[in-house]
This record gives C-alpha cells, structure tokens and sequence, in this order.
C-alpha cells in the first residue's frame, strides 16, 4: 500500500513538474525595448491597428527583443499630459496631432496654417523637402519623428449655403477651445465662432448652436454629423497632419540595426495608411453625395479672397508668435512646385 503512495505520489509530481515547464515556455519574454505609446485615436482605427501590427512585425524581426504597447482612446490624458509621462518615463511615445507637435516644436504649426496647401501634391512636394528639417527640430526637443499621419483635406459643411466671405460672415461655425490658429482666422474674416469641445459638436448642431462646421470627409461619416449638415463648400481650407514620435533616449539606446528596422517599418506602413486614408475620404465624399450632400462650387474670385484672407491669417501669426523664416521656407517649396506644374 505504502508503494503504491509513494508511486502515485511521484507521478503527481512529474506531472506538476512537466506541467510546470510548459508553462514558463509559453510565457512569451517580455521585450527588452518595450514603447509604451499613447494615441487619442480608438482601439480598432486604422491609426492603432497600424501601430499594432508594426509592434508584431519588429518583435518578429529583433526576435522579440524591440515591443510596443499601444494605450488608445487618449486613456493617458490628452497631449500635454502625455509629453509630461514621457518626460517621466512613464510612456514612451505618441500619435500627435498638429496641436500635439506644437507643443514640443511650436513653430511645426505653420505646416497647418489655413490653406497654406490646396491639395496633397503641393503637402507632398514640401513634406519631402521640409522632413529632414522637422526631423532635426523634435531630435533637439527628445523625440524621434517615426512617421507623419493625416487626417486628410479639412472642408467647410453647413446646414446652410456657405461658399462666399458673406455667407462665412453670417454662418455659427464651432471653435476649438484653445485654437488660436483657427481664432485668428475667424477674426480676420469678421466671423464669431462657438467655443465648444469635440464631444459638444453634434448637440450643437442639434440645436442649432452652429450650423458650420470643418472636417474631412471620412471623419464626417464617422463622428455622424453628416446626418445633421447639407452643404459642402469645394476648397480645402487646410491639411489636418500629425506625425507617431518616440523618446530619443530609448530609441539611441537600442543597437543601430534596430533603429534602422524601426524607422524603416514605421515609415513604410505610414506612408501606405496615409494612401488609405485619401483614398477612404474620397470614397466616403462619394457616399455623402449619394446620401444628398450638396457641394457648393466656390468661384474664382471667392477663392482669391479666401486665399488673402488666410495669407493675413499667417502673415499676422508669424509676427509675434510663429517663426516668419519658416513660414517663407514653407511658402517658397509650395511657389516652386506650383510653377513646375
């Protein structure tokens, strides 16, 4: 009887043992070059399923040494109050919007002034030209600019016909709490804004606190509030961009083939979601006129308008508050691509 214990007992604990093994092995070793990366964009966007699989790809390649943890849905507070966990350590990096990088570089907001670029091609042109220098200025601030994001061609959408200076004068268009670019712009054009946070834009709307509002076409779909406007006016008023940036430090700490790895996979994947992303404004324009949008053409003469009232825009943010050196670079690359055309 006793034998039979003993045999039984040592059986339990082989199988404890074995058991035991397998266990530790399938435990996956954490990463010794783990980013922790917030994001105001929602877990299941392309921006964080991007981030996600670009994580997957660089564990595999640096045979699990390089990881990233991705925090979506701005659950790490909103922009400064991540560049204050990364100052910490307590983060690592961030998908930042213009705002965003205006507060690490604040001159980096010129990229965004109001229709500085009419279309992607002239963005695209002066991205190329402008990248190594941008590069250079978050580096000096600590971060590693990875890869630049989009939002896509900011539009103006309406409950009523808004295409003209007049017609802009006399509409309620939404205000940013806090955006003193867009503030300059309404104050130039002799138009009031409604202060309102993002999540008070379709109460708004509802009742009729606004009537005017900017987007781009995907984002109108999504947020809804294409259900409660009619009109589109057709010219860009500016290009929303952004850009995924990583602390300096932990990135110079890893060996330099994982840097190259890191920068080359981010910048591939980007480039490529940025594609996504005009492609999918331009099928989701598609839809919103079959839903009934009406576009409003904006003449000649109108657009000649718009266009010095944004050229003051900038020309009055620069004096004081922005570089006007970089303001003329930018302007130079765009006037230079223009007559290449």
């Amino acid at each position: 009887m006793k034998n039979n214990f003993k045999i039984i007992s040592l059986i339990v604990l082989m199988i404890f043992i074995s058991i035991f093994n397998i266990s530790s092995k399938s435990k996956k070793k954490p990463p010794k070059y783990l980013y922790k990366i917030a994001s105001e964009a929602p877990d299941g966007s392309i921006w964080v399923t991007s981030i996600k699989q670009i994580s997957r790809e660089l564990y595999k390649k640096t045979k699990g040494e390089l990881g990233i943890r991705v925090y979506p849905g701005s659950i790490m507070g909103d922009q400064s109050t991540v560049i204050k966990k990364i100052m910490i350590g307590q983060l690592s990096g961030c998908t930042f919007s213009s705002g965003g990088l205006a507060l690490i570089y604040k001159d980096s907001a010129v990229m965004g002034f109001p229709m500085v670029f009419r279309n992607y091609e002239e963005y695209d042109y002066t991205k190329g030209k402008m990248s190594a220098f941008f590069e250079k200025e978050f580096e000096k601030k600590g971060y590693i600019l990875l890869g630049w994001t989009e939002v896509g061609l900011i539009y103006l959408y309406s409950k009523k016909k808004v295409n003209t200076i007049e017609t802009f004068r006399d509409s309620k268009p939404f205000l940013y709490e806090g955006d003193t670019i867009s503030l300059a712009l309404f104050k130039e054009s002799g138009t009031t804004p409604i202060p309102l946070q993002m999540s008070d834009i379709m109460t708004g709307l509802q009742t009729g606190l606004i009537d005017t509002i900017f987007s781009s076409p995907y984002a109108l779909i999504v947020t809804q509030w294409f259900t409660k406007v009619k009109y589109m006016a057709d010219i860009p008023i500016t290009l929303m961009i952004g850009a995924i940036m990583v602390d300096k430090k932990l990135f110079y700490s890893m060996p330099r083939e994982y840097q190259k790895e890191m920068k080359k996979t981010f910048h591939t994947t980007f480039n490529n979601l940025n594609e996504r992303i005009r492609k999918d404004n331009d099928n989701a324009l598609v839809s919103l006129k079959k839903n009934g949008l009406i576009i409003l053409p904006v003449n000649q003469s109108s657009k000649q308008v718009f266009y010095d009232v944004c050229n003051r825009v900038a020309d009055k943010l620069t004096e004081k508050d922005y570089s006007k050196k970089l303001l003329e670079r930018i302007r130079g690359h765009v006037e230079e691509f223009r007559e290449k055309k």
